[in-house]
């Protein structure tokens, strides 16, 4: 809040001066605007407040009707990366690195590996991923969800849009609702 007071009082910062009135404007109105979940609050017995002896309180709010959905990035012809030397983990920007000889692939989000055909992909699962000791388990990551893309059939080609929270059990599927799962 303390910048954005910073930001409300510089005239220069429009963004800033805007958001400030908004959210003053809404707290006049009571935010009329803006529509929250039912929440529940719940005492959980097993986790106490070590100053007062009191349990802990957790608020639950309900799980959202919307389906996530990404688009692809623009898909790649198959076999683009027929030269690939090595692809590895960048730890600076946490993105993938794939050098080829002609050109060189960074990606920030494992997703966009979708933009690969069916043989790139298959070449990417065949070939270790490099990076520093520390930093193993962020690169096997990729690993993982290059695996995803290929049991799901997922490479260029396949498929237009995603429906998705994360690459999990839900790749390529509608997620569920929950009162869907309930009835199962």
């Amino acid at each position: 809040m303390q910048a954005i007071m910073i930001s409300a009082k510089n005239l220069n910062c429009k963004i800033g001066f805007n958001f400030f009135n908004k959210q003053q404007q809404q707290a006049r109105d009571n935010f009329k605007d803006m529509k929250l979940a039912q929440s529940t609050i719940e005492e959980d017995e097993d986790v106490m407040d070590p100053a007062t002896g009191k349990p802990y309180k957790v608020v639950r709010w309900p799980a959202t009707k919307q389906t996530n959905t990404f688009p692809l990035l623009k898909k790649l012809p198959d076999n683009s990366l027929k030269e690939s030397q090595f692809w590895m983990y960048d730890p600076i920007t946490g993105q993938a690195v794939i050098v080829c000889d002609n050109a060189e692939y960074r990606f920030f989000d494992t997703r966009d590996l979708m933009c690969f055909g069916e043989n790139d992909i298959n070449l990417l699962s065949r070939t270790q991923i490099q990076s520093e000791p520390q930093y193993e388990v962020c690169a096997k990551s990729w690993i993982g969800d290059v695996a995803q893309i290929m049991g799901f059939k997922l490479w260029s080609g396949q498929c237009t849009r995603v429906e998705t929270r994360l690459f999990g059990p839900y790749v390529g599927r509608r997620v569920p609702i929950l009162h869907e799962l309930q009835r199962k």
